[in-house]
């Protein structure tokens, strides 16, 4: 729990590290405003891309961590491999 506690304050950092950094650029850019709207797009456009991605890979792993833990291959998967308790 410590270690996912420290790796969300890292992320948070590095995010507001980001946001200062790209907020600092922005007033001291040699570019026109709509050059830099332009590649400020981009770049956010850029960012959300690689956040899913990141997202749906660790899904995916913590998906099979939990398949492996529980033996179930099929685990979150949508498929159904036990058969369903009967009415008493």
């Amino acid at each position: 729990m410590d270690a996912i506690k420290r790796m969300f304050k890292f992320g948070l950092g590095g995010a507001l590290g980001a946001v200062i950094g790209v907020g600092v650029a922005s007033l001291l850019a040699p570019q026109k405003g709509e050059d830099l709207q332009r590649s400020s797009r981009s770049f956010i456009d850029e960012v959300k891309v690689e956040g899913d991605r990141a997202q749906r890979e660790t899904e995916a792993r913590l998906a099979e961590k939990f398949r492996i833990q529980v033996n179930d291959s099929s685990a979150l998967t949508g498929e159904t491999t036990h058969a369903a308790p009967k009415a008493v």
